[in-house]
């Protein structure tokens, strides 16, 4: 990457980076993005409207012919229309504006600029890694936020990248011998309002997690704690109330499906007892 190319990045606040997406069953593809470091991402939006080199490369025909002519000809150039975004020529530039009502003027830049934000973006997307992989809207994968990553930013770069698909944002952190990860869900490029907190301990074994719904102005909270018995290897649920109080726990009995905090004592004498990270819903043991 020559120093004239990232001073161009630098100019234009572009970074091309490489992604993991990890889908259901743990299968981790890597996809190619653009993002515009401004609020609107409107040069991020654009580029990645365009992941072939054969796209690329016919905007830079197009623009080489211009320069050639020595002016913009409507009838050979046509102006490119996106769903959030429109860029037109003119004789020496090319110029973005946003789809509203009004058209209204994000940025103008001139084609020997432009040319070669195209060309890094297309050198970018034929440098390893490579995944073929096609992300479409019966796609639904993982994306885990890295530390200085916003929620709010990744989702909107995923749905100007993908429009209209299925994710989960992740984010992790370590605390102790401990995993805490919180996760958001989106539905079709909006945010489901879903969020659930879970808590691994060091064996990788989930032992708490919380589910938050929030739909038309209500709330809901169920917040379960996960106990392994390893005399019968099996997992017991425990179930806990809007005080975060010791509810239930998961019977084995089908008859009987839950043995709850009344009868605690009297069915699994010094349970709580002996394991008070149960008698409550704190999140740390």
């Amino acid at each position: 990457m020559t120093t004239q190319y990232v001073n161009i990045l630098e100019k234009y606040k572009l970074l091309f980076v490489n992604r993991p997406f990890t889908f259901p069953g743990d299968k981790t593809v890597n996809k190619k993005i653009a993002i515009h470091r401004i609020e609107n991402d409107f040069l991020g939006y654009f580029l990645n409207s365009f992941p072939d080199e054969e796209a690329i490369d016919e905007i830079i025909t197009q623009i080489d012919c211009i320069i050639s002519e020595g002016f913009y000809d409507p009838g050979s150039c046509e102006e490119i229309y996106l769903h959030f975004l429109t860029m037109r020529y003119t004789d020496t530039s090319v110029v973005f504006e946003d789809t509203d009502i009004n058209r209204s003027y994000l940025q103008e830049i001139h084609f020997s600029e432009f040319t070669e934000i195209l060309l890094l973006w297309k050198n970018f997307i034929h440098s390893p890694p490579f995944d073929r992989t096609i992300l479409d809207d019966r796609t639904e994968f993982c994306y885990h936020l890295k530390e200085y990553e916003s929620e709010q930013e990744i989702a909107l770069s995923l749905v100007k990248t993908f429009s209209e698909i299925d994710f989960t944002l992740i984010r992790g952190e370590n605390i102790g011998e401990y995993r805490k990860e919180f996760s958001a869900g989106y539905t079709k490029g909006k945010s489901d309002e879903f969020y659930i907190t879970c808590l691994y301990d060091k064996n990788g074994m989930m032992i708490y997690e919380k589910e938050e719904n929030y739909f038309k102005g209500g709330s809901e909270v169920v917040v379960r704690k996960y106990y392994f018995d390893e005399q019968i290897s099996y997992h017991f649920e425990l179930l806990y109330n809007e005080k975060g109080e010791f509810s239930a726990i998961e019977n084995r009995n089908p008859e009987i499906p839950y043995i709850y905090a009344s009868e605690m004592d009297l069915l699994c004498p010094g349970f709580l007892a002996k394991n008070p990270y149960y008698k409550n819903s704190d999140i740390i043991p």
